[in-house]
């Protein structure tokens, strides 16, 4: 193998980690939605979660088959922040008369309540702040719609110190990100995180944060110039990492250089309905409501071989490539694109092509 030539970068990626003092802060603005008894999304509302993305999403590929391959189109859906205003995603979920009768429903048919709404709004839209953050940034995009809605711990089965109905020995809350929350923002490791309010008290700091801390600046011209490439691979099911603020970023990207410029040196692969670790599996109920076998999503290529040849012959990968799993094969989009169904048989990679959604 050649050595790469001084003037030459390569960056084979997953989940890049972008707007980092929000990233760390996401969590806790989901229990800051908790803070109301019933905001609460309960544990027993996940399947009638992903039951309905998986209603509204699922054939917007085309195909009904447990993947929510569109996964532009399904985020402008349940994005209340995108297109027309008083939109209401939710709404067929909605329990009568704002009364959930039967709490303990863990089934696809349990019903969310206002509160709970509130709360599922929040997760799946932008979120805007107070003050615009490092590069101009005004808000984080949150997560996608997808078949993990409780991972990472989107959702929990306690209640935490600062919320309504917590036990009086309650514990405060607590994840990946929290002392970057505690520690670099409010400088106190023993603060409550759920303390934190939108152009507080915080504000000034979280500004002098993004400065240091998020990767956000959408200029990669210098990058560019001394020939980098660029290969970034991310999962719309990823739940620790924000797929929304990744597909934000790299749209900020091409908007700043223009999508023919960013095409030269980089590619943002979308594998919809993987995880951090980009592997995944259809949803065994598709969105007609049909029961389907569980099969692995598509996930294998040689990115690393793909890079270099880009690097050192020059040769840019297509703006997709074939992934597969066993039998199975899909094409690999880069953003925008999703796999369209046209015509064939399901499980392979040439009876789709790549698509962009329509917008809204």
């Amino acid at each position: 193998m050649q050595r790469y030539p001084a003037d030459y970068d390569g960056i084979s990626a997953n989940v890049p980690i972008v707007g980092f003092s929000t990233l760390m802060l996401a969590p806790e603005l989901i229990r800051i939605e908790e803070k109301p008894l019933a905001n609460w999304v309960t544990p027993a509302k996940v399947n009638a979660i992903r039951g309905e993305f998986m209603r509204q999403c699922d054939s917007l590929d085309g195909i009904a088959d447990g993947i929510i391959n569109n996964y532009m189109a399904c985020r402008a859906i349940f994005d209340v922040t995108q297109g027309e205003r008083n939109r209401r995603p939710w709404a067929g979920k909605r329990c009568p008369e704002n009364v959930d009768a039967n709490p303990a429903d863990t089934s696809a048919n349990a019903c969310l309540t206002d509160g709970q709404i509130a709360t599922l709004e929040l997760t799946y839209s932008h979120y805007r702040f107070a003050t615009p953050l490092a590069h101009g940034v005004r808000s984080f995009g949150m997560w996608v719609p997808n078949t993990d809605p409780s991972g990472s711990g989107l959702i929990l089965p306690a209640r935490f110190k600062g919320q309504e109905g917590a036990a009086a020995d309650a514990p405060m809350h607590s994840h990946l990100g929290v002392l970057g929350v505690t520690g670099f923002l409010m400088k106190n490791l023993a603060a409550n995180p759920l303390d934190y309010v939108e152009g507080g008290a915080f504000d000034r700091r979280r500004q002098e944060l993004s400065r240091v801390l998020d990767s956000t600046n959408p200029d990669f011209s210098a990058f560019q110039k001394r020939g980098g490439k660029m290969i970034v691979t991310i999962g719309t099911n990823d739940t620790l990492a924000s797929p929304g603020a990744q597909l934000d970023f790299y749209q900020s990207v091409v908007d700043r250089m223009g999508r023919p410029n960013v095409d030269r040196f980089a590619r943002l692969f979308v594998m919809p309905q993987t995880g951090h670790g980009l592997s995944g599996a259809n949803y065994t109920v598709d969105g007609t409501g049909k029961e389907i076998p569980s099969q692995p999503i598509p996930n294998s290529f040689d990115q690393v071989g793909l890079l270099l040849d880009w690097v050192e012959n020059m040769a840019a990968p297509a703006m997709s490539v074939t992934v597969t799993a066993g039998q199975k094969s899909l094409p690999l989009c880069s953003y925008p694109a999703y796999p369209k169904y046209r015509t064939g048989p399901p499980a392979a990679a040439g009876s789709y092509e790549c698509a962009v959604a329509a917008s809204r």
